[in-house]
């Protein structure tokens, strides 16, 4: 498993409207190999954090190259107020 954990920042009264499109774009997402899930977590102090889940880390990067991806992250910066930052895991034990 390789996970990505992204530390985003919404603007203002934007959570609604990313939770739904947060769905509509998993559902465009999970039709490409190796994607496992991505969910939108938020802490008890108001931080967000997308966790996103593929079986490898080749798969997270044959994705990152198509034409879905490109759109998805251009649509993804509409919501946010600057640029997320993703940190990368391998999961080395359940």
């Amino acid at each position: 498993m390789y996970i990505a954990l992204i530390d985003i920042e919404l603007k203002d009264n934007m959570e609604e409207e990313f939770k739904t499109w947060i769905t509509k774009s998993n559902n465009v997402l999970s039709k490409f190999p190796g994607f496992v899930s991505r969910r939108l977590a938020k802490s008890d102090n108001g931080k967000y954090k997308l966790v996103v889940e593929f079986t490898d880390k080749e798969s997270h990067v044959k994705l990152h190259q198509t034409n879905e991806h490109h759109e998805i992250h251009r649509q993804l910066m509409s919501f946010l107020k600057k640029s997320p930052v993703p940190t990368f895991y391998h999961v080395v034990s359940q």
